[in-house]
């Protein structure tokens, strides 16, 4: 049997970076910095009410939120603010439980902030000391050529991981506890990643006027589903 490929060179991955993983697409190509950074609050609120168990809880939360904001604002809210509001929240909310289900850990700060030309996101996950990581939100269409070589290699791979599991599954003690927690760490964010992609290629597909380059666009967008598929098979036989 093949081994589990690079498991134990894997890249460690934090909560904060985990929590960027999630939050990225959600600033991904807004245009104004306030904008971006509501959306970081937003995503950081969204983890922090995904950590009850409980749906009722959540719910409470979420609705909780939205009274607060509500509270701050002298006019009312435009008709249908309120529902879309708490759906997108609990949207991210479960999509933080899909995604990183056994990462428990609340995050008490989130700014976005700009440092000259550059802008970072401050992260303090529970008690750990805060982390700065830079954010690339407007990404250039002019990179694609590097994208698709990504979205190569990592198709390539993941497919080898799914096929080498099987194996895994049937021989349990293949791998230690700290190799898959490690791996499946890994394809977590990686599934968060393929969020990213997915909202990147979207755009500028959409920004795109030449027919063979939205053709080329649209078939690695499919392939990000198949990319997910793999993940997925990969976080099964690992858990």
């Amino acid at each position: 049997m093949g081994e589990f490929k690079g498991v134990l060179t894997m890249k460690q991955y934090t909560v904060a970076s985990c929590f960027t993983s999630f939050v990225l697409p959600l600033v991904l190509f807004i245009p104004e910095l306030e904008e971006r950074r509501k959306a970081v609050l937003t995503g950081c609120l969204a983890w922090n009410i995904s950590l009850f168990p409980d749906p009722a809880q959540r719910e409470q939360h979420i609705h909780n939120v939205w009274q607060m904001i509500e509270a701050d604002n002298t006019e009312p809210a435009p008709p249908g603010l309120e529902r879309d509001y708490k759906n997108d929240l609990w949207t991210l909310a479960e999509q933080k439980r899909d995604l990183f289900p056994w990462l428990m850990v609340n995050i008490p700060r989130a700014e976005l902030r700009r440092d000259g030309a550059r802008e970072m996101l401050s992260v303090r996950a529970g008690n750990s000391d805060v982390e700065e990581i830079e954010l690339f939100t407007h990404p250039d269409p002019l990179g694609l050529p590097i994208i698709i070589e990504v979205l190569r290699g990592i198709q390539r791979d993941t497919a080898e991981q799914a096929a080498l599991m099987e194996g895994v599954r049937c021989n349990p003690g293949v791998l230690s506890d700290i190799d898959r927690t490690v791996a499946a760490t890994s394809y977590c964010v990686q599934r968060a990643d393929l969020i990213v992609y997915h909202r990147m290629l979207t755009a500028w597909r959409g920004a795109q006027t030449e027919p063979r380059i939205k053709s080329e666009i649209g078939y690695w967008l499919e392939v990000l589903n198949e990319i997910e598929v793999n993940s997925k098979a990969v976080l099964n036989s690992l858990a």
